[in-house]
């Protein structure tokens, strides 16, 4: 992917301009993040744009604010209901006149869609690839005239790519329908393969690109081998407090498993997954989003949909199928830009499911390039070095640090590359790797003499030399390896044992109902010193780790001023006065919390206690439409507690 550049306003100009003024006016922005100007100013232009930009960086900005400027409506298509309803209650609250058309429009407001096109004060009109590929639609569309096209999750177009959408191929009509009219397509998440496939599928002429940085700074990433994920899960939760985040799990079964333990911890706990009832899911969302329930356990399922903005951590349960869906998995974290915990549990069972669920692939092509991206989730996860840096790697970038304090961190390029984040747990000194070559020898060893044909307990039995009643009747006590690794827990012998499954050193027999590893050809380059074993080393749980400490340092409010910790008591206590308003006001106005303002506005007034309009104006994100609708009562609030709080 190539990218280019568009002209941008001088700071002389901006008063003056008006882009500058809508940003003002409807977002309550005094300047863009990265990249958004120039997508925006390229859309204005005519041009059609494809933009690859992380979660959290702004791309519903890139389509709405031109979206005012046009004369006729803009069409964006977007893959879930509750994703587009989400859209159109913000851009609402904004001031912002938007609509979404679906299966269940009424017919009193498709006449108002229509009027609204027709008398051209419909700004924005949300819907999904399905009903946008119906007759009916076609001919709204082409009454409407609209001014552009945006396609939003637009590598869902891809069978490269994950979340691949049949429905989405047909989009490429646009361009047909309307050729003097730009498409602009957004994804957070897409490989130069991906980029490819979309700007053909969509047909895009000579687009304006852009692929922003995937860097997500705010985001703390850690890996560790599964061992007792409940033990684990409830230390994560421990570290992190009492914050909203979501468990993702690779199973139904799992998912109900993990919130039936969460809810019995004590947790506020929803699950999702596709086998509940539409209405069972609704609720599960609705609840986490309105902030009824802390976390949601959920398979893959509960997704794109989510827009809430201050989740403070996502934990995967379960290795995911690619580093694309790992990606835009974590990417639901911090998307209000403040420090968020990201942390991946993994073990051998895990990618013998994944392997197992290749085998439902029925095209063959897709199932070898599935096949290709487990493998890099599983290098992924393995690698040594820091987990940002190769996280970067995957999508061709290199890791170049941005400043936290500001939105505005120019062209990454321009920035001295780094080979250490300092934000993850291999930078901070919890994740660190050993040479394990002799120990693995031992453990193939005892693999090959007992036949491959014994599970990891009884191969752990025989190095520890435990005299089980089965290590005896199978005279495996006189074997060479029986008592080799003694000095060792049986516990971390099964350890390392998962640690070679899962590098490939050893395999899982196709032939047997239960696991049994087998060396393979990469154990054999092993057993003859060819080859080295690195592993994770397992910290000691008599000694305190520096990670709690490190994380607290590393994602501090120092390094960001949107950070609620970053407040004083007295402000922290307006924080949650603020916060508890903010919840009432939703309720009223039947919105999530963070479509009234999001947790970054709440920091903003709580620090600056604005008591005036033209105060009010200047906290990040409140523009004239919010000061109109809620100003007044959140003022009223501030003043209230300030003559109480002196």
């Amino acid at each position: 992917m190539t990218t280019a550049n568009a002209p941008t306003t001088t700071e002389s100009s901006k008063k003056d301009d008006p882009l500058y003024r809508a940003l003002a006016d409807v977002f309550g922005y005094s300047s863009f993040r990265p990249r958004q100007e120039s997508i925006v100013r390229a859309v204005l232009a005519g041009r059609d744009v494809f933009a690859v930009m992380p979660t959290g960086g702004g791309k519903s900005l890139c389509y709405q604010l031109p979206a005012l400027l046009l004369p006729s409506v803009t069409v964006v298509v977007s893959p879930l209901l509750s994703l587009m309803k989400d859209q159109v209650d913000a851009a609402k609250r904004n001031g912002i006149n938007a609509a979404t058309i679906n299966s269940v429009t009424t017919s009193d407001e498709w006449r108002a869609i229509m009027a609204g096109i027709d008398d051209r004060r419909l700004k924005l009109l949300y819907v999904s690839p399905e009903r946008f590929n119906s007759e009916s639609f076609k001919e709204t569309l082409r009454r409407a005239d609209p001014s552009f096209f945006a396609i939003d999750e637009a590598h869902c177009i891809s069978q490269w790519g994950h979340n691949f959408r049949e429905d989405y191929l047909q989009l490429g009509q646009i361009a047909d329908m309307f050729p003097d009219r730009p498409i602009a397509a957004f994804t957070a998440t897409a490989t130069e393969q991906v980029g490819n496939d979309v700007k053909t599928s969509l047909k895009l002429r000579d687009p304006f690109c852009v692929v922003a940085s995937f860097d997500r700074p705010n985001l703390f990433y850690q890996i560790a081998y599964k061992d007792d994920f409940d033990r684990q899960l409830l230390d994560f939760l421990r570290e992190v407090g009492d914050e909203p985040g979501i468990v993702y799990r690779s199973t139904r079964k799992k998912v109900e498993q993990t919130t039936e333990f969460l809810k019995k911890s004590g947790f506020k706990t929803a699950g999702y997954h596709a086998g509940m009832s539409d209405e069972e899911r609704i609720r599960a969302q609705e609840d986490f989003a309105n902030d009824a329930v802390q976390i949601v356990v959920a398979t893959v399922a509960f997704g794109m949909g989510i827009d809430k903005s201050n989740v403070r951590f996502v934990v995967h349960g379960d290795l995911p199928a690619d580093v694309e869906s790992y990606y835009q998995e974590t990417g639901r974290a911090g998307r209000d830009g403040a420090p968020a915990r990201c942390a991946l549990f993994y073990g051998y069972q895990d990618v013998a499911i994944r392997r197992k669920f290749l085998d439902d692939y029925e095209d063959e092509t897709a199932r070898v390039a599935a096949a290709k991206r487990l493998d890099e989730m599983v290098r992924f996860a393995e690698s040594d070095g820091c987990r940002r840096v190769n996280l970067l790697r995957y999508f061709g970038e290199t890791y170049r640090p941005i400043d936290l304090a500001s939105d505005e961190n120019g062209d990454p390029q321009s920035r001295p590359a780094a080979t250490r984040c300092g934000a993850c747990d291999f930078c901070v000194g919890s994740a660190e790797r050993v040479d394990a070559t002799i120990d693995a020898q031992k453990a193939l060893s005892a693999m090959q003499r007992t036949g491959n044909r014994f599970g990891a307990g009884h191969i752990a039995d025989v190095l520890v030399g435990s005299k089980t009643e089965k290590v005896v009747a199978m005279g495996h006590d006189e074997l060479p390896t029986f008592g080799v690794g003694a000095d060792k827990t049986k516990q971390y012998w099964r350890y390392l044992i998962q640690a070679l499954l899962t590098q490939g050193i050893a395999a899982l027999a196709p032939d047997f109902d239960f696991p049994i590893p087998q060396v393979t050809s990469l154990g054999w380059d092993v057993m003859r010193g060819k080859r080295k074993v690195m592993i994770l080393k397992r910290p000691d749980k008599k000694k305190k780790t520096k990670k709690s400490a490190s994380v607290a340092s590393i994602l501090s409010a120092a390094a960001n001023p949107y950070d609620k910790s970053a407040l004083n008591a007295r402000d922290r206590r307006l924080f949650e006065t603020l916060r508890a308003l903010r919840a009432s006001v939703a309720k009223a106005e039947h919105v999530p919390p963070y479509v009234v303002f999001t947790d970054k506005s709440l920091v903003d007034m709580a620090a600056l206690k604005p008591q005036t309009p033209e105060d009010f104006l200047l906290v990040n994100g409140v523009g004239r439409a919010k000061l109109q609708n809620f100003g007044a009562e959140f003022m009223d609030a501030i003043r209230e507690f300030l003559r109480d709080n002196p």
